[in-house]
């Protein structure tokens, strides 16, 4: 029995819950669905804490689920790149066509045979099982760290069919009502009609929305909140003339926002806001749901049937959907092979079936009060064994990166390269950047990457292959850069990947703005600049002694960086010392101080 806990403390317990789950995940390195799995499972069936659909009812359980929802699919749809279709490859055209619609068969086909779902609901639910997503495919690859053809394939196919497949799911329900009342020529009229009054609200939002920002009729500190009052309001209505097509309509909505706005700087505030709140809704919603399982349910799910069926998803339908539609493509054997292996299911997946669980369960339709905890178990099994198999398949079949996680060097000067060739002599990956001066010939010839672009362009940092850098030193001479630079590449990278040189100011107000937050990213010794360490590195080198030696540096000694038997580098900051490490080497600059 759930605890009776009041409807305040609910909601407030798993939006912390769904954060906790982020952060707990993000510190063990697993990935995030499992740990809100279990999170959710211990919560609801298991300890019978609370049951949120039972303390909130369905008349208000329904109404969040949906529209977090519709969040998390605009959100999704909003940030495709239209510009990147243009470099999509032959492979990743066939696996969104030829492979979804074998999969789409496929499952359905699996759900009907194996777990006796009837073929409506068999249909709708096979639809569903197309989407992979983005939340769950990119971490495993950056994990990973496959080559590029594999990673753009992946990561493609979860963001172009994280909204078609909802689209999909939604079509076929849509046909199993029509079959369902006869085919009269009124259902079938009204239904068009419909269908085309939910595309034009979904364009017509994403045109009103764009035209008011034209004119400079939203201001910006409005643009975040106002979109978002947009998609709820587009889905409510659409939803009130027809049942959760609401989907489809925000999906339009986001998809002509995404080819709208072109990553301009002016939707940079709105895109935060609205990845924020879809990232609570996510962590959030999918914990709401899972927990809102019974017991008895569960016991019930939980059988051989559901296993096999898991399995039969793994070994057969997804391999035999990619191999066929990628016969005859430009990726090589092996590449198609890994892909094959690679099809965790997402929280849109568990948070869409949601819905269509309540649809069919009005219509008393058979197993409509299974399709919930079978499309948990699908997500919860594939996410723990493609996110801890991809790595180990990938490095045998010789697709993945051997390479330690590597460094960008933002800004060219004699430190940088000094600092980057003793990286490379440790076959540490480094890309380098550099904002005005062209010294890309030098950094070729000593082994580095050159970023082609700007790296301060979301877009461009998309296009480019980063998958093997983890981490980023600023180092040009400009601080204002330095500081734009990381607050641009922290969401990205990680707080504790990004840092920058010292900058050193004679001006005490202008040196103010290195206390805070600030201050203990800053890497090697705060009072010195860029331009002294040029002038060291020009008289000596940095040089490497073996951790065992820790002992005999001296407070002369400025310690730069330690790099352990894996060939991963830690850089010292300026805040925090160096730790003592019992293996691998320091890199030092002796007697500078």
């Amino acid at each position: 029995m759930s605890l009776d806990l009041p409807v305040m403390l609910v909601i407030v317990l798993f939006l912390a819950l769904g954060i906790f789950s982020q952060w707990l995940a993000d510190r063990i390195k697993w990935p995030s669905i499992v740990v809100m799995s279990i999170v959710g499972l211990l919560v609801g069936p298991i300890l019978g804490i609370a049951n949120p659909e039972a303390t909130l009812g369905s008349e208000v359980f329904s109404p969040i689920v949906s529209l977090a929802v519709a969040v998390i699919l605009f959100e999704g749809s909003s940030n495709l790149d239209f510009r990147e279709l243009r470099g999509v490859s032959k492979a990743i055209i066939r696996i969104i066509t030829i492979g979804a619609v074998l999969a789409w068969i496929l499952g359905a086909i699996a759900l009907h045979k194996i777990l006796d779902f009837p073929i409506s609901v068999a249909m709708v639910m096979g639809g569903l099982f197309l989407i992979t997503g983005p939340t769950v495919i990119q971490p495993l690859l950056k994990q990973a760290k496959v080559r590029k053809s594999v990673d753009s394939i992946l990561r493609w196919e979860s963001i172009i069919l994280d909204p078609i497949g909802p689209i999909l799911a939604l079509t076929a329900f849509y046909v199993y009502q029509i079959i369902g009342e006869g085919f009269g020529f009124h259902l079938i009229f009204f239904f068009i009609l419909k269908m085309i009054a939910i595309a034009i609200i979904g364009f017509g939002a994403s045109f009103i929305f764009n035209w008011l920002i034209q004119r400079d009729l939203i201001p910006q500190t409005l643009m975040p909140s106002i979109q978002l009052v947009f998609i709820l309001l587009v889905f409510s209505v659409c939803d009130q003339i027809l049942q959760e097509s609401g989907l489809l309509a925000v999906t339009i909505f986001g998809l002509m926002m995404a080819y709208y706005k072109r990553h301009d700087l002016i939707f940079k505030e709105s895109d935060h806001f609205i990845e924020n709140t879809s990232s609570i809704l996510v962590s959030t919603v999918f914990i709401l749901i899972t927990s809102s399982l019974t017991s008895s349910v569960l016991m019930n799910v939980l059988s051989w049937q559901l296993l096999i069926f898991a399995i039969v998803m793994i070994v057969l339908v997804r391999p035999i959907s990619v191999l066929l539609s990628t016969i005859g493509t430009e990726i090589t054997k092996k590449e198609r092979a890994i892909v094959a292996m690679m099809a965790p299911r997402g929280i849109v997946v568990l948070t869409v079936a949601q819905f269509f669980s309540s649809l069919f369960s009005e219509d008393n339709v058979k197993m409509a009060s299974y399709i919930t905890p079978v499309t948990f178990g699908l997500v919860f099994i594939t996410v723990v064994i493609y996110g801890f198999s991809f790595k180990p398949l990938s490095k045998l079949l010789g697709l993945a990166s051997t390479e330690p996680p590597g460094v960008i060097l933002v800004g060219e000067s004699e430190f940088s390269f000094h600092l980057g060739k003793k990286l490379r002599e440790h076959e540490i990956p480094v890309m380098v950047f550099n904002l005005f001066d062209d010294a890309s010939e030098d950094a070729k010839e000593l082994g580095f990457e050159v970023f082609r672009g700007h790296l301060l362009s979301s877009s461009d940092r998309l296009s480019a292959d980063l998958i093997h850098y983890s981490k980023c030193l600023l180092m040009t001479k400009s601080f204002i850069f330095n500081s734009l630079a990381f607050n641009e590449l922290v969401p990205e990278f990680g707080l504790n990947n990004v840092s920058m040189m010292p900058v050193s100011f004679t001006d005490e107000q202008a040196r103010n703005n290195l206390n805070g937050p600030l201050r203990n990213h800053i890497l090697f010794d705060d009072n010195h600049s860029p331009r002294w360490f040029d002038n060291v590195i020009s008289k000596q080198n940095i040089i490497e002694i073996d951790a065992d030696e820790y002992d005999n540096i001296t407070d002369k000694d400025m310690i730069i960086y330690h790099i352990d038997n894996e060939s991963v580098v830690t850089f010292n900051k300026s805040t925090k010392p160096m730790p003592q490490h019992e293996h691998g080497v320091y890199g030092i600059l002796k007697d500078v101080h």
